[in-house]
């Protein structure tokens, strides 16, 4: 790092992933710190910033370094961090040093025993159920619900789906199946047989026959609800349980999709008419591929899909595994599939896009379309994905806003690129004092952020 670097890092402050100690005389409590973000985003301590942000570095004696080395071992599991010295000018001889260390891949980690985490710019204790959960994740890896055996022979197989899926993964050019693969074939390349020829948890996920299965997986299916209102309190227009495998059950929800949202029509420049559903099909096949792909299996319930008159809900159960927030699925982030085998042949035959990529290009793909921004949360029990409607925009917690139409124009403006309050004033055609009020009441409701200042302030969507 330079020292330029430095001084913009103090400007900024600290936060999740940056603290400062002003000397090494708190490596104890630096090391704490450290902990903490390797059970987060990672982050670095900078030792020589006052908490403040006044820099005034330190000596770096021949131990310091050392010192600090030593500190961190009693982090566990063990985890070294990197450490840097960055001279600072004009300090006669002083210099910062800046520890980092990454999002540790053997979480949860404890110091001195206990186990700590991030909480915006401070260090705090563990809840028992967030250790618990980084526990099950460390595990997750040698031990997954989708490799487990079913205790199911063959015949519990629909071989109609398997095959199914084989034709669409030639034709995506996704695999190297023979034209004429049996089922056995296709289920031994995509790992879904035990060591004994048996199907695994995974393949009676993908490819199990319900009927035949008589109730022993009762997590495979969906709840499909279309709700003539806002809230699930008001009546219902449709409301239908299907109970089968991932592949049928993806189909009939698309279908459902399909069946109550608005289908509108445009007609090209050759005068051929073009018809699509007010949702693009690809959106909404990343928010039900989503839920089928990464949810918890072990936990009861079913994906759910509801369609309210100002959205869609895509309900899945489980949580964010791997330290992944609700705000992550905004901007480009690492894959780390809860069921890596299910979700490969969700791509493998077309379902799946892009892997590791999906929110993002949800985000892109609404905005293309003239649609508001998609919003994601997550509790302990389930994740969900909301995407407005045609004319409707949602609040960061999912729920329906109220607009007037100059806010709906700025937030459509802003969906295709961040601007200046000028540029939004011309270009909209009103009066800064106009355009100031909206900007404010969309700011309120969490939907835009201002970012920078002064002359090269510019306004964006909030998508944290």
């Amino acid at each position: 790092m330079t020292p330029d670097e430095i001084t913009r890092l103090a400007q900024q402050g600290e936060s999740e992933t940056v603290e400062f100690k002003a000397t090494t005389g708190q490596r104890h409590e630096a090391a704490k710190t450290l902990s903490a973000m390797l059970n987060g985003q990672g982050g670095r301590v900078i030792f020589g910033i006052g908490p403040k942000g006044n820099i005034a570095g330190q000596q770096v004696g021949a131990d310091t370094l050392t010192d600090i080395t030593n500190a961190c071992q009693e982090i566990h599991p063990s985890h070294p961090p990197s450490m840097e010295r960055v001279p600072l000018p004009d300090c006669a001889g002083r210099e910062v040093i800046v520890v980092t260390v990454p999002s540790g891949a053997n979480r949860p980690y404890a110091h001195r025993g206990h186990h700590y985490m991030r909480s915006g710019a401070a260090t705090v204790g563990m809840p028992d159920e967030v250790q618990l959960s980084m526990v099950l994740e460390r595990a997750h890896g040698l031990s997954r619900w989708e490799l487990e055996p079913s205790g199911c022979d063959l015949d519990v197989i629909d071989e109609d789906e398997v095959q199914r899926f084989r034709d669409d993964a030639i034709n995506a050019g996704r695999a190297k199946f023979e034209p004429n693969a049996s089922a056995v074939d296709v289920l031994r390349a995509l790992n879904l047989l035990h060591s004994d020829g048996s199907p695994n948890r995974g393949a009676i996920a993908l490819f199990g026959d319900v009927g035949v299965l008589g109730g022993t997986f009762p997590t495979l299916g969906c709840r499909l609800v279309a709700v003539d209102g806002t809230e699930l309190a008001e009546e219902f227009r449709d409301d239908a349980l299907f109970e089968a495998n991932i592949s049928a059950s993806l189909r009939r929800a698309m279908a459902f999709c399909d069946e109550h949202l608005h289908h509108r029509v445009r007609i090209s420049g050759d005068l051929h008419a073009e018809a699509g559903t007010e949702i693009p099909l690809a959106v909404m096949r990343e928010a039900l591929a989503n839920a089928f792909g990464h949810r918890d299996y072990a936990i009861a319930g079913l994906i759910q899909v509801r369609i309210f008159t100002d959205r869609l809900e895509v309900h899945s159960p489980g949580q964010l595994h791997f330290g992944l927030k609700p705000a992550d699925l905004y901007a480009d982030h690492s894959s780390h599939p809860w069921n890596p085998n299910i979700l490969g042949c969700l791509f493998r035959n077309g379902t799946v896009e892009q892997l590791g990529s999906g929110t993002v290009r949800m985000v892109r793909m609404c905005a293309d379309a003239g649609l508001g921004r998609p919003a994601f949360t997550a509790t302990r029990a389930s994740v969900t994905c909301s995407v407005p409607r045609r004319g409707h925009w949602l609040a960061p917690g999912g729920a329906g806003v109220a607009l007037s139409g100059l806010e709906a124009s700025v937030l459509t403006a802003l969906a295709g690129s961040p601007t200046t309050r000028r540029q939004l004033a011309d270009d909209l055609e009103v009066s800064i004092a106009e355009l100031r009020v909206a900007l404010r009441q969309l700011r309120d409701l969490g939907l835009i952020r201002v970012e920078g200042h002064g002359r090269g302030a510019h306004w964006v969507l909030d998508n944290r």
